[in-house]
């Protein structure tokens, strides 16, 4: 009976083994790829005056690639590169001294082109429980560096704008992932970033911090393990 139980033992343990080995989801020290794409609002100088009317303007679609590295299953390193055009926002500087409290004051809107890289510290979740799983949830703060160009003008004799301008980012978000077996997967990130106010082409009013806010869907690969790493 108890070589019985120790043979039982012993299967157990290589069968875990063997699961362990053959987890498709464990992603350390494998690169991936990623491409992503989507919806992107942008706040600036008096962006909060447009109205409800044009709040549509403030939106843009952004598309963007990653190179990523697994340094464990729950630590990577992701470089990425995006692009997309804003809506800057401004109104007349004298509209205290020519409109009364209540009347509509003219604004003005322009249009940029930009281009941002960064690099970023991604947490896994799922991996740092050690749940190794299909679906996964991931943190990731970085920094990088945004170039804005290309400015119309605005339509306005007191405004003017800055081109170009090159700033730097700050970014935080999170990653929901869905992961196949044969290492593609599906994700959505959703993510803020922060730009000094000369992002927008435009001198410190207010607040001296540009934002925007992305909502992608996105499309990843990840690279077979490397032979020299594998188990």
């Amino acid at each position: 009976m108890r070589k019985c139980f120790l043979l039982m033992a012993a299967l157990l343990l290589s069968a875990v083994s063997l699961s362990a080995q053959l987890t498709p989801y464990e992603y350390g020290h494998r690169w991936y790829f990623a491409f992503q794409g989507g919806p992107v609002y942008f706040n600036s100088d008096y962006s909060n005056t447009l109205p409800n009317s044009r709040l549509l303007e403030l939106f843009s679609i952004d598309a963007a690639v990653a190179l990523g590295y697994n340094l464990t299953d729950a630590h990577e390193l992701r470089f990425s590169g995006s692009y997309g055009l804003r809506t800057g926002v401004c109104e007349d500087f004298y509209r205290d001294d020519y409109y009364d409290d209540g009347e509509d004051v003219p604004i003005y809107t322009y249009r940029f082109h930009s281009t941002r890289l960064s690099a970023d510290y991604v947490l896994n979740m799922n991996a740092l429980a050690e749940y190794n799983i299909a679906f996964s949830t991931k943190l990731y703060a970085g920094l990088g560096a945004a170039l804005t160009y290309d400015f119309t003008e605005p339509e306005h004799p007191e405004v003017w704008v800055s081109d170009p301008n090159l700033t730097a980012a700050i970014r935080v978000g999170y990653i929901l992932e869905y992961d196949f077996k044969d290492g593609f997967g599906l994700y959505f990130d959703n993510g803020l970033a922060f730009f000094p106010d000369r992002y927008n082409g435009r001198e410190v009013i207010g607040f001296p911090a540009d934002m925007e806010i992305h909502a992608h869907l996105g499309l990843i690969y990840h690279f077979p393990l490397n032979k020299k790493h594998r188990r």
